[in-house]
């Protein structure tokens, strides 16, 4: 194989060159809604969607709650501010304008039973309420109208925002759209702590030829010009209860639907019958609305060159597109067809097109906007499956227009917190159509919430999620293999001495001892044990520990689930995902796994064996490197090559900010080992093509050198002899090398054969075309064949 693109230089600089007032993300067309984790006044919105209201010339913003089912804030003015560190992505969203109301942490609605000062019955305002209570489905867009759907005990809701002007003031309103309600129902409608209630005033009223009538409620505070106007207009007999700074609209049982609007104004107080248009029931905005994003934007790709085995084609991004998105890659999958979603950390996806040999005509399409930070993506039966911080989203396109009319909650039980570090992580699926992810752990890495950390499980049919393992730190990547093999990667940090790659399995524990989400046995540094929680405060309070941070931390007594193999920081800083061969287009790793370098922007092969039930493995390096951090890859379904994507966020090698590449085998021979083997006294090394049996039986074309980690709570570790346990790395003698019969495996007898986390080898040899082979295989080596564990 030949080198395709010379080594590129660590470029933080691409973020760092950023002033941190500009960043592309504020200039972006973010459409008609936004979903992020925002605090306001101390008070977090975890799952937050930010939608656009009122006009462009008049503008302002409502933020609705999917977890308490609340309208938490509304603004006049600019739309949102983004954190301004890690591209945007650490820190939590602000409102770019002026605050007009915010509610604190209370259910949006009530069934039957109302309480003037009702709290969040949430443990630590964490996650959804029990969907008995209320359980969101997702939302429509409809040209700039957004529709949230979502359930209120069982009848379904659907809620529309939007901001008019009455009298130079701004009326933000709740256009609702009810189903049959057989209990009475309460909907928060405004907070004013510490405010006195007016009393309800009422008025009558006419809409769609039915006698209505009106109630206002005014909340007014010590400050007159924060004062809040509370309205409910299109319902035959308005309730409203108010008490303890709060307005409730009582909605009585009614057999049929209704469509009614919640009028909120800040700062003027009501006093003659509030406006109201006839109001049609939501429904007609749920059927798929026109077009926004246009026609396709078209690149041209970059066909690579060159007479290696491989060569790497680059499908041209549109950087510069009519919507100043800005593309930074976290996801892709195939339709049938050929045609491939690719999801943007920056919250939208695109269908892209014309994946053809050529490359001349690739067509991205704008097909959906507003996710949280999309890392993962699916195509199961045709549809779009996105992994976001907050849910997995499912795209509906009822019209046929190429644009998501409907963005389906299919699932949305994974806890969110407003730490920065929790990402939401890629997506696989089994042969029985369950979807699987990962979740990261806060930094600082004290676990404060029942998801950080874990491989989660979600079911065929979203009903239901399940922690599937934990342990895990910042897993940037999955892969599913045949049989559902399931593996991640992992990130050097607390706890983790090396990155790693791991086989997972359901209940195993990954070495990120904050976040194994269960019991454990512990042992201090004085040698007393016991039990204790590291996810748990009263536990951390109890044994004054946080569980990270020094190397004489308390020490979980069973250890951990070994890697298949540690990765030092030269060979990955920072893991992507794995994907397997398939397909029989892409040569001699048919049936075997890649591993993708995120940080150093490379490639690996991984090579598996299991002795005696223990799995363990190398990487060995392919020659090229990517313009940025490749972290997801798919084998396409029609010309069988491998397609990767990426970003730069974090620190990286990366030289732009997004990338999506296509490695195409050429069918050129090529002579690399595909399969390393641990043997009793050395290791056997399996090549695609014959090698030259002079250089390669000559020990001193090779070096082996190798050493073990700590586990332990501090970042990362040093290394550590095999042979006597002091830092540094063993030398180890090769005694002999013998080159089989058919000169395609090479074994290597060592004076010195012992298990190791990693196991270093380098040669140079020739294959017997007189071809250079010069290889770096990083292996991890658990257990010997034969020998006992000691």
């Amino acid at each position: 194989m030949t080198k395709l693109l010379a080594p590129l230089t660590c470029s933080l600089l691409l973020l760092t060159s950023l002033s941190a007032q500009d960043l592309k993300w504020d200039k972006t067309d973010l459409g008609s809604f936004h979903t992020g984790t925002f605090k306001i006044d101390k008070v977090v919105t975890a799952k937050g969607i930010a939608i656009k209201v009122g006009t462009p010339q008049a503008p302002g913003a409502v933020l609705f709650d999917p977890e308490l089912m609340r309208v938490s804030a509304a603004w006049t003015g600019d739309f949102i501010k983004f954190p301004r560190g890690r591209g945007g992505l650490e820190g939590t969203i602000k409102p770019a304008g002026e605050l007009a109301f915010t509610t604190g942490y209370v259910p949006g609605w009530f069934i039957e039973t109302f309480s003037d000062d009702a709290t969040d019955p949430r443990d630590r305002h964490q996650g959804n309420l029990p969907a008995t209570v209320a359980k969101y489905r997702g939302l429509y867009t409809h040209g700039d109208r957004v529709v949230l759907s979502y359930v209120v005990g069982g009848t379904p809701v659907l809620e529309s925002p939007g901001m008019t002007e009455r009298n130079g003031a701004k009326v933000f309103t709740r256009t609702i759209t009810i189903g049959p309600t057989p209990k009475v129902l309460g909907l928060l409608a405004a907070e004013l702590p510490g405010a006195k209630n007016s009393g309800a005033k009422g008025w009558s009223a006419s809409a769609n030829g039915q006698a209505t009538s009106s109630l206002t409620e005014i909340l007014t505070g010590e400050d007159p010009a924060k004062a809040l106007s509370v309205s409910v207009v299109g319902l035959l007999r308005p309730g409203l209860r108010s008490g303890n700074g709060r307005v409730v609209v009582l909605l009585e049982p009614s057999a049929t639907e209704r469509t009614f609007q919640v009028q909120v104004t800040a700062g003027a107080a009501i006093t003659e019958a509030p406006t109201s248009e006839p109001l049609a029931s939501l429904v007609a905005l749920t059927k798929g609305g026109p077009a926004k994003w246009g026609a396709p934007v078209e690149t041209q790709g970059k066909v690579g060159t060159g007479d290696g085995t491989y060569v790497v084609d680059e499908i041209t991004a549109p950087d510069e597109n009519p919507f100043n998105s800005w593309l930074r890659f976290g996801g892709h999958d195939f339709f049938a067809n050929g045609d491939a979603a690719i999801v943007n950390v920056s919250g939208d996806v695109w269908h892209v097109s014309g994946l053809d040999e050529k490359l001349e005509k690739v067509k991205w399409k704008r097909v959906a906007t507003g996710l949280f930070q999309p890392l993962g993506c699916k195509i199961v039966d045709g549809k779009i499956y996105v992994t976001g911080r907050d849910q997995i989203t499912r795209l509906h396109d009822f019209n046929g227009d190429g644009e998501t009319d409907y963005y389906e909650n299919f699932n949305n039980d994974c806890v969110v917190t407003d730490n920065y570090h929790e990402f939401a992580l890629d997506l696989q699926t089994d042969a029985a159509g369950n979807f699987y992810y990962a979740k990261g752990s806060p930094w600082e890495p004290t676990n404060v919430s029942p998801h950080q950390g874990t491989m989660l499980r979600v079911s065929k049919d979203g009903a239901k999620m399940e922690i599937f393992a934990t342990g895990l730190r910042a897993p940037n990547g999955l892969g599913m293999g045949p049989n559902d093999v399931l593996s991640c990667s992992d990130n050097q940090g607390h706890w983790m001495p090396a990155n790693r790659l791991n086989i997972v399995k359901q209940g195993g524990f990954y070495g990120m001892t904050p976040s194994a989400q269960k019991t454990l046995r512990f042992k201090a540094a004085d040698g007393t044990e016991f039990d204790a929680n590291p996810g748990s405060a009263a536990d951390r309070e109890k044994f004054k520990t946080n569980f990270w941070g020094k190397a004489e931390t308390p020490m979980p007594v069973a250890g951990y689930d070994k890697p298949l193999v540690w990765m030092p920081q030269s060979v990955d800083n920072s893991p992507g995902g794995e994907v397997w061969v398939s397909g029989g287009k892409w040569g001699p790793w048919e049936g075997r796994m890649l591993h993708l370098s995120y940080g150093h922007c490379l490639l690996y092969g991984v090579t598996m064996e299991t002795v005696d039930g223990v799995e363990q493995g190398a990487v060995v390096k392919f020659p090229f490197k990517f313009s940025s951090g490749i972290m997801r890859a798919k084998f396409h379904p029609k010309d069988g090559q491998l397609y990767v994507c990426g970003l730069n966020v974090w620190q990286s090698d990366a030289a732009k900010f997004g990338c999506f590449s296509r490695v195409r085998y050429t069918g050129a021979p090529v002579t690399m080992p595909v399969e390393l083997r641990a043997l009793k006294d050395g290791v056997a090394l399996q090549f695609t093509n014959p090698l030259d049996a002079a250089s390669a039986t000559d020990v001193q074309n090779f070096d082996l050198t190798r050493w073990n980690y700590q586990w332990t709570g501090a970042y990362g570790s040093a290394d550590f002899k095999v042979s006597d346990g002091s830092k540094g790395k063993d030398t180890v003698t090769i005694e002999k090398a013998t080159l089989s019969a058919d000169k395609k495996t090479l074994t290597l007898t060592l004076a010195d054969m012992q298990p190791a986390m990693t196991l270093r080898l380098k040669f140079k040899v020739q294959s017997a075309d007189g071809k250079p082979v010069e290889q770096e295989i990083h292996s991890t080596i658990h257990k010997l064949p034969g020998v006992a564990a000691k």
